[in-house]
């Protein structure tokens, strides 16, 4: 028996205020926006929603630690208070969580910086300095490389372990304010006249129908995508906007002396790695690589499968983690913003 789907309704020749490109967390996040503030919106994603960045993500809800080294204390203003407005208001899908930061004699990071560092980051988030409890930090420290001296330093952040749940309650609230969505819609072209975006080309891949709309406002949230969506569209953007950065993840299962706090350390490289806990296992990342590829088809290096797990393999010695125990790998590009400079070589 073939169970018969209900044919969308069509879009051709419909006008929007608004039309959303991207139905990832920031996408679904500016369609709910618009459509709560009285805009017909529509909102379209050429995939499912959820599936790209957003599902392939640390799945972190941080308020900005690491834009204190480049002094963006803007920036780790609005992503604290957005950390605390997702706790007040999606308890049962963001909570906090307690982190522990390790340095070693190693680290390229002193341990006064550090301290300095979280007590300004602490006092942006109006919260006193959180210190580690004995308890953790001796559970911690007896599972740790005992031939490394270790300073640990606490702080707090928050964890959304299904993104995609907040994400679905989003475009809930989305639709009950009017808006329209379609996942597995892809946008073939932004109509541009006389300078000025005037609507979309879509191409319903349901239907494989193609259909066109009008919009006062685009907004391009497709993240990895956005260049793309440019070049199709003949949007003339001088450079790339973006460059994309390839963030590997590994899965373990708990191990013995895995921590039930989340940890942020440095690499041999010196690079930043999260060990965390995740839906009851351990969740190892990031690495990060540049990747100007389809970033739907982006998928972890084996040289940076073996770097992570050197990485914790080496933090705990103790536990003989192979790459036997990993139970997946994953990874996703990140949209980084591109730094534009006056100077020549």
């Amino acid at each position: 028996m073939t169970l018969a789907t209900k044919p969308r309704p069509p879009l051709e020749g419909q006008h929007f205020q608004v039309v959303v490109i991207g139905g990832g967390i920031n996408g679904v996040a500016v369609a709910r926006e618009c459509a709560r503030a009285g805009k017909r919106t529509l909102l379209v994603e050429q995939s499912d929603f959820g599936s790209g960045v957003t599902s392939r993500s640390t799945r972190i809800i941080h308020g900005g630690l690491r834009y204190l080294e480049h002094g963006e204390l803007d920036l780790v203003r609005e992503s604290v208070r957005e950390r605390e407005r997702l706790l007040r208001e999606r308890p049962h899908l963001v909570h906090p969580l307690r982190f522990l930061l390790l340095l070693n004699e190693q680290s390229r990071h002193s341990a006064l910086k550090v301290r300095a560092g979280l007590w300004l980051y602490h006092r942006l988030a109006g919260k006193k300095v959180a210190h580690p409890s004995e308890m953790e930090w001796k559970r911690v420290e007896r599972a740790l490389d005992a031939g490394k001296r270790w300073s640990c330093f606490s702080y707090e952040d928050a964890q959304c372990e299904f993104p995609e749940r907040l994400i679905a309650e989003w475009l809930t609230e989305a639709v009950d304010a009017g808006a329209v969505v379609r996942n597995h819609c892809e946008v073939l072209a932004v109509d541009v006249a006389h300078g000025r975006a005037r609507g979309v080309l879509l191409r319903d891949r349901v239907s494989n129908k193609d259909e066109r709309v009008e919009a006062a406002w685009i907004v391009n949230c497709s993240g990895p995508w956005a260049d793309r969506v440019c070049q199709r569209s003949s949007v003339r953007t001088g450079k790339p906007m973006l460059g994309g950065v390839r963030g590997s993840h590994i899965v373990l299962p708990r191990f013995p002396g895995a921590p039930s706090v989340a940890l942020y350390s440095e690499a041999a490289d010196g690079r930043p790695v999260f060990v965390l806990p995740w839906n009851d296992q351990v969740l190892v990342g990031t690495t990060e690589v540049p990747d100007t590829g389809d970033p739907a088809k982006t998928a972890p290096a084996n040289d940076e499968i073996d770097y992570l797990l050197r990485t914790v393999a080496q933090m705990f010695p103790k536990a003989k983690i192979s790459a036997h125990d990993i139970k997946y790998a994953f990874a996703g590009v990140r949209p980084c913003r591109i730094q534009r400079t006056n100077l020549r070589p």
